[in-house]
């Protein structure tokens, strides 16, 4: 059959774009992958942690990037993402645990015990309006930011909430994401670890995190196996990291495609030598939490967040890695009640209810200035910027991506905890902080 030169060249248009798409497709299947991987993960989370319906999480919270395109679908106790059918991933829910993203099929979903939900119960206390002194403060608080909107606010003081507010949907009892909010968690639960297996529990903590040749059998070069437990609480490692998010880096790699984010970020090389850079990194806080899993043999590291946070916060749940492991740099849920309860707590320096839970000085420790950071960072806790004139010199902070926040100002002996989805940087914090503290 003769093809006219017509339908020859429309034949051979229609090769090259498919060839241009094909090639397109190979070229951003990496990224896709990832954006269905953090779709799946966080609707299923939102699903079924927070009770929300798939299609409201995807118009709500998937409303950045190319997320939006993600289709979602609910199977039993998963819950699937993929693009146009391609690229697809799962999440799984286990009651007690969250929601845990499959990063590689050949490997196992391991079995964790569940942790402290619902340890305590739940907090029937009525929703405080507070004064009307706070309502401007409030209001401001709650105000639409771009991408979103706070979703719980909770202003504690003297250990006692004084006022609260909470979204259309949301209430005191909706557990809310604190993203890198837990890499404080994470850093009073090793302080906690430490103090228990010392021989010298009164240690200062300067000396409990001294300890090097941490990872024997992996960091067998000398510049990593000089690297203290210090260093890592203060991001002053020197491995190598990249914490850019919306890309391809080690921080998206590591929590949408390694099944043991631990392993991926320890396995990285030194580029700097120990105490001379300055690099945030999630990956240092999963190395942390592998850490603090091997420290107490005798218990799981579930078992240990219990221990300490089940009478602080019952709501807390620290969801999991593929391999068991908690994410320690990132997926911790709680209530706004709770997430405020864990920041009096750090204010009482790991008292509570008359219970020592944490060596004496370990959160002051945590507020000592990390080498690099310009003053800004300690241990796994952020420090007043140049950002936030309003806070008073002595405020710390845990700050997570999306705008989250809690406070600490033992000046005014006050907590306050913001929660929320929107574009991450967006929300006025300096303005939130004055309002309130204008009140007094």
């Amino acid at each position: 059959m003769r093809i006219s030169p017509r339908l020859r060249l429309w034949l051979i248009s229609l090769s090259l774009l498919a060839a241009v798409l094909f090639a397109a497709f190979l070229w951003l299947r990496p990224l896709l992958h990832i954006g269905s991987g953090y779709a799946a993960k966080h609707a299923c989370s939102c699903h079924f942690l927070q009770g929300r319906e798939l299609a409201e999480i995807s118009e709500h919270d998937l409303n950045f990037s190319v997320l939006g395109f993600a289709s979602l679908s609910k199977q039993g106790q998963e819950v699937r993402s993929s693009f146009l059918g391609l690229v697809p991933r799962r999440a799984v829910f286990r009651e007690g645990v969250g929601c845990t993203l499959i990063n590689d099929e050949n490997k196992p979903l391991v079995e964790v015990q569940g942790g402290a939900a619902g340890a305590k119960g739940r907090d029937e206390r009525a929703v405080l309006a507070g004064p009307a002194a706070l309502t401007e403060a409030l209001d401001f608080g709650m105000a639409p930011v771009p991408g979103g909107e706070a979703r719980g606010l909770v202003i504690m003081q003297n250990g006692n909430i004084i006022a609260e507010r909470y979204a259309s949907g949301y209430d005191q009892h909706t557990r809310l994401l604190g993203w890198s909010m837990t890499k404080t968690l994470t850093a009073m639960l090793l302080g906690r670890a430490l103090q228990q297996t010392s021989l010298a529990p009164a240690a200062p903590p300067e000396e409990l995190s001294a300890r090097n040749q941490l990872l024997p059998e992996v960091w067998t070069d000398s510049a990593r196996a000089e690297i203290t437990i210090a260093d890592l609480l203060h991001m002053n490692s020197g491995l190598a990291w990249n914490e850019a998010y919306g890309s391809l880096s080690d921080a998206t790699i590591m929590l949408h495609e390694h099944a043991d984010m631990a392993e991926y970020a320890y396995s990285a090389p030194a580029i700097a030598s120990r105490n001379t850079v300055w690099n945030y990194s999630s990956g240092t806080t999963n190395i942390l939490t592998h850490l603090t899993d091997r420290e107490l043999p005798g218990l799981t590291i579930q078992q240990q967040i219990t221990q300490l946070y089940a009478n602080i916060a019952p709501s807390l749940l620290i969801e999991p890695s593929q391999s068991g492991l908690p994410v320690g740099s990132s997926y911790g849920w709680a209530t706004a009640r709770d997430w405020a309860n864990l920041g009096q707590f750090m204010l009482q320096d790991g008292v509570w209810n008359g219970d020592t839970l944490l060596a004496p000085g370990w959160i002051d420790y945590l507020r000592e200035p990390a080498e690099g950071s310009e003053g800004t960072y300690g241990g796994q806790t952020w420090l007043p910027g140049p950002d936030m004139p309003s806070l008073p010199k002595d405020a710390f902070m845990m700050r997570g991506f999306q705008d989250q926040r809690v406070f600490i100002i033992p000046s005014r002996n006050m907590v306050i905890a913001r929660l929320g989805h929107g574009e991450d940087k967006v929300t006025d914090f300096d303005g939130l902080v004055r309002r309130i503290l204008e009140v007094e």
